[in-house]
């Protein structure tokens, strides 16, 4: 199961109506969470609180300026400028693969151009 799996899975365990789940959800996927995590690089933390964290937060709480903080020094600047998009012709991001390589992905959504980085 990937990392993104587990904490889909266990959001999933928490909200169920049954206890014997909501137990699973809240004793066992967090400990094979957390060993897994332990594994990831500071970047890829940084990307996984940007990607699973920062859309929970409201914008207009200080959680979110602070969870933004963590993903900057987490992440670390890039080394050299993002690309152009090939397709749309926008700025092209650096993800870091949590459980797959690092890509870039095109800032415009309706556009979705990733390529490998």
């Amino acid at each position: 199961m990937t990392i993104r799996e587990l904490i889909k899975k266990q959001r999933e365990l928490v909200g169920s109506d049954n206890p014997m789940k909501r137990l699973a959800g809240a004793l066992l996927i967090p400990a094979v969470l957390a060993e897994r995590l332990a594994g990831l690089a500071d970047r890829q933390i940084g990307q996984l609180l940007l990607d699973e964290v920062w859309p929970c937060l409201s914008p207009l709480h200080p959680e979110s300026v602070l969870c933004l903080h963590a993903v900057d020094r987490l992440r670390g600047s890039p080394k050299e400028k993002c690309p152009a998009c090939p397709k749309c012709g926008n700025e092209m991001l650096l993800r870091y693969g949590i459980d797959e390589p690092d890509f870039y992905e095109c800032v415009r959504l309706s556009c979705g151009h990733r390529k490998p980085a």
